[in-house]
């Protein structure tokens, strides 16, 4: 049985790939609210919404208190989205994109 394995499609996309798997698990929570920004700056609901899902799979509910008040804000977020309200997410989550940079002494 042959082993499938990624391949990307080109240099490029094999550059990123490689940079995306060699982040922390904090640069990458840091590379999704970037995403979310910059999708919000474009007014583009779906790819908002996709990071917004991704923020809410990444959430450890181990530690409920907390990661409930992170999926408050996620779903409000998601919630202007489909309102058109862009400009109130991204004032959200470049606040927390923030507080994440600075708690871990990261831009």
């Amino acid at each position: 049985m042959e082993t499938m394995t990624y391949r990307p499609k080109s240099a490029f996309a094999g550059y990123k790939a490689n940079e995306i798997m060699s982040l922390t698990p904090v640069q990458l929570i840091l590379k999704v609210y970037d995403y979310v920004i910059v999708n919000c700056r474009k007014r583009d609901t779906d790819k908002v919404n996709a990071g917004l899902t991704q923020l809410i799979a990444s959430l450890n509910f181990d530690y409920k208190e907390v990661s409930l008040g992170f999926f408050r804000i996620y779903r409000y977020c998601q919630t202007e989205s489909k309102k058109g309200n862009f400009e109130e997410i991204e004032k959200h989550i470049s606040e927390l994109r923030s507080a994440w940079a600075q708690a871990f002494k990261l831009s």
